[in-house]
C-alpha cells in the first residue's frame, strides 16, 4: 500500500534514504567519511523532525514495513521536482520503487502537474536506467555537484 508520511515515520524515513544513499553512493564517490561519518540516521531523523513540512508530499510503501519513500516537492504550479527516492536496499528488485514512481505520476496528474524534474548522478546508471525505464528523459541538463567532479543530469517526466 502506498501512503502519505507522517511524523512517526520519521525513524524509517530517515534509515531507508541514509542506508539507501550508503548503497548507491559510495561506490561512486569513494568516499568513507561521508558515507559513514556525515551521514548519519540521527542527523537526518533531527533534520525531518525539525522541519516537518517536508513530509507533506513525501509517499510511503507500506506494506506492515516501511519499505520505500518517495518525495514529489513542488517548484510552481506545473512542475515537481522528486528529492528524495529510496527503497530500503534488502527489498530493492521487488517493484517498489516503480510502483511508487507510478502512483506518484498519476497523483500529481490528478493535480494538473505538466512535468516531473529529477537530479541523479551520471554515474548511477542502475538509477539512470530505472528512470528511462520508467518514461523519463534525459533533458541535456547537467552540472558538477558541489564539492566533487561528479556530474548530475536532470532527467523528465512530461504528463500528457
Amino acid at each position: 500500500m502506498i501512503r502519505k508520511a507522517d511524523k512517526q515515520d520519521i525513524a524509517r524515513i530517515a534509515e531507508i534514504i541514509v542506508f539507501g544513499k550508503r548503497v548507491a553512493y559510495r561506490p561512486i564517490f569513494e568516499n568513507d567519511y561521508v558515507s559513514f561519518n556525515e551521514l548519519q540516521v540521527v542527523n537526518l531523523y533531527e533534520e525531518y523532525n525539525s522541519n516537518l513540512h517536508r513530509l507533506d508530499s513525501m509517499l510511503l510503501y507500506d506494506d506492515g514495513i516501511v519499505k520505500g519513500v518517495i518525495n514529489g516537492q513542488p517548484i510552481d504550479a506545473k512542475t515537481i521536482e522528486i528529492t528524495d527516492f529510496y527503497v530500503e536496499p534488502f527489498f530493492v528488485g521487488q517493484g517498489i520503487g516503480t510502483l511508487l514512481i507510478e502512483y506518484l505520476i498519476e497523483q500529481v496528474g490528478k493535480k494538473g502537474v505538466h512535468k516531473i524534474v529529477l537530479w541523479v548522478i551520471k554515474d548511477n546508471i542502475k538509477a539512470r536506467t530505472f528512470y528511462e525505464d520508467n518514461g523519463f528523459v534525459n533533458s541535456g541538463k547537467m552540472c558538477i555537484i558541489e564539492g566533487t567532479t561528479k556530474e548530475d543530469c536532470c532527467y523528465e517526466y512530461v504528463l500528457e
